[in-house]
């Protein structure tokens, strides 16, 4: 049962829980999104190497569990790479090659068309628009 101090508590934060979008730092998929930060400039690992970087017993049982959170390993590495090029964009004066590169894109042009899917705008334009507050993550 909640206490009268902790619901007062709650009803403090709930504005800003709306417009910050929660990540549960213990779910599977903020692990993995963890671990794959360190190979955005490479190529980035397979499911079974996640697996066993994870120690989980098989490829299907790690699929599973990421699907109870509503989640797949593509959609996560793709969700991790356009959080990171958002935030370049948005916090750094990097040149586009430059942001391209440490997003393991080998040519521009394929950051270019991947971004504009992700946002609708390119690389350039979104740097310039003014855009919505992105959640703060340590740069790679």
């Amino acid at each position: 049962m909640q206490s009268l101090e902790s619901v007062e508590e709650l009803l403090q934060q709930a504005p800003a829980c709306l417009l910050v979008k929660y990540r549960d730092p213990a779910s599977l998929t903020e692990r993995i999104r963890r671990m794959l930060r360190r190979y955005l400039r490479e190529e980035m690992p397979s499911l079974d190497a996640i697996s066993q970087m994870l120690a989980t017993p098989t490829k299907k049982n790690l699929r599973r569990r990421l699907q109870r959170e509503g989640q797949g390993y593509p959609l996560i590495k793709d969700a991790l790479r356009r959080d990171v090029a958002v935030q370049y964009l948005t916090q750094t004066k990097l040149p586009l090659l430059a942001v391209a590169a440490k997003l393991g894109f080998s040519q521009a042009s394929a950051f270019h068309r991947v971004f504009k899917g992700w946002k609708g705008l390119t690389p350039g334009a979104y740097r310039q628009a003014p855009n919505e507050p992105v959640e703060v993550e340590a740069l790679v």
